[in-house]
């Protein structure tokens, strides 16, 4: 079955999960905590389609597919309807979805006898996962971090992220270490300064489009992941914590302009890109060349660093440096003696037809889609998943300045929504600008995430919980 058709069958049963555990959380009356675990338990199996276990996966959405219709039946128009769910609607699915569950369970578990232990089928129906996704948009994105620590003291661990841009690189620096280490993201950040990341130099450009800045990341972020500045290092397959990365391309032959024109769209002078503050005033002027390429999507191509065996080869700090390489503005390439990224660099563009690599937020600016298909193809084992996505460049009208790019980056995002399960979005965040902060905005922007997402977490428990049995 395409993933496409999955998606269509998987989708509403996980709405009515939603819309369940929001209206038992808002009405304790609703439902006790062993008819809601019932009705949940019920859609989890409906929604079940493989089971893994070691390297083998079986399917079995067939078998359950009269089990799936019947839930669908009983449980659409209560939780999917016009009105909110009550109990006098409810009550009456619960003993008997029961036990069609437990009838439907015991004849998966038979069919799956011999070849996958009864624990991994309750384990698939019982436990789901966090996925994490980190939308781009230069100091917005640390706000994340606050995210990241609050998780953490919840024992919300992720199994997946996704991340492009500046999400992109956060993204790397949480999935470099099983579990997220406030201490060690402050010290990365102290030892970070603009003039060790960015400098005004001309150099090649041999995968990216040229620009007035060029990034180094390696300078900045390299001892981390075990890379030199003519080395590689950590490649996103050897992340603890799986990690996509999300990376546009333009088209062979469909630059809209000479390459020249980007390297001069930020001016001649180094003098005002020494600063955010510089840099701030000349990208207003860049905006026009952006929106170019987010308004023709024809140009443009979507890569998924790291969904693959191959592009798990790629070296982490190149990937999320290609996927934070603004045209005009920012300009990231490989030029190290390194044959073996040379090699994978080039057949991944003729792959895709694609003659530069460009920020990732120009043609995914919340990779959720993608982080949905990784799962859906085995990727962390597990289908049962939780996506959690991140916004930091969501439009506000208090940041009027950023508003126009921010409108264009929602054109990426809205196609992602229908695949997310909770999107968060910040009242306050650090400037778009602030890609170095100092250690005491990076500290706000942590404060600034814990603060939003600390409404968001006894629903995130909720549903991240494993399912007691009931069955």
């Amino acid at each position: 079955m395409l993933l496409k058709e999955r998606f269509q069958i998987t989708r509403p049963l996980e709405e009515m999960e939603l819309v369940l555990v929001r209206a038992a959380m808002a009405r304790t009356a609703l439902l006790d905590p062993r008819e809601e675990a019932i009705l949940r338990t019920a859609l989890s199996l409906a929604r079940l389609y493989k089971v893994r276990h070691g390297a083998l996966d079986v399917g079995v959405g067939a078998l359950l597919t009269p089990f799936r219709e019947e839930v669908e039946r009983r449980l659409r128009p209560v939780l999917l309807g016009p009105y909110p769910p009550t109990r006098d609607r409810l009550m009456p699915h619960v003993k008997d979805l029961r036990q069609h569950a437990a009838k439907a369970r015991d004849a998966v578990a038979q069919r799956l006898r011999g070849r996958v232990p009864v624990e991994a089928l309750d384990r698939e129906i019982r436990q789901k996962e966090l996925v994490l996704v980190t939308g781009g948009g230069g100091g917005t994105a640390y706000v994340y971090l606050g995210v990241m620590s609050l998780l953490d003291e919840h024992g919300l661990e992720p199994r997946l992220l996704a991340g492009t841009s500046m999400g992109a690189i956060l993204a790397i620096m949480r999935s470099r270490l099983p579990r997220f280490d406030p201490t060690d993201m402050i010290n990365i950040v102290r030892g970070l300064s603009f003039r060790k990341l960015f400098r005004f130099i001309s150099t090649e450009s041999r995968y990216g489009l040229p620009a007035a800045l060029r990034l180094f990341l390696r300078a900045g972020l390299g001892r981390f992941f075990g890379a030199g500045p003519e080395s590689s290092g950590m490649r996103l397959k050897d992340l603890p914590v799986p990690t996509l990365i999300a990376v546009g391309g333009i088209r062979r032959g469909m630059l809209p302009r000479p390459l020249e024109y980007y390297e001069r769209l930020l001016g001649t002078s180094p003098l005002g890109l020494l600063n955010p503050a510089g840099v701030a005033l000349r990208i207003q002027a860049a905006m026009g060349a952006m929106a170019e390429l987010f308004t023709r999507p024809e140009i443009t191509a979507r890569l998924y660093l790291g969904a693959d065996e191959t592009t798990g080869d790629f070296d982490a700090l190149d990937a999320a440096g290609f996927s934070s390489a603004l045209p005009g503005v920012i300009h990231y390439d490989v030029l190290r003696e390194d044959p073996a990224m040379h090699t994978l660099v080039e057949g991944l563009m003729g792959q895709h037809g694609v003659a530069r690599f460009i920020d990732g937020g120009l043609v995914d600016n919340l990779p959720a889609k993608a982080a949905w298909k990784a799962v859906a193809r085995g990727r962390i084992g597990t289908r049962n998943a939780f996506i959690l996505a991140l916004d930091g460049f969501a439009p506000r009208f208090t940041t009027p300045f950023w508003l126009p790019l921010q409108r264009l980056a929602a054109m990426t995002v809205a196609p992602n929504l229908p695949y997310t399960h909770h999107v968060k979005r910040f009242p306050r965040t650090l400037s778009p600008i602030e890609v170095v902060p100092s250690v005491e905005l990076a500290s706000k922007a942590l404060h600034f995430g814990r603060k939003a997402l600390a409404e968001d977490i006894p629903f995130l428990r909720r549903m991240l919980a494993p399912l007691p049995p009931v069955l």
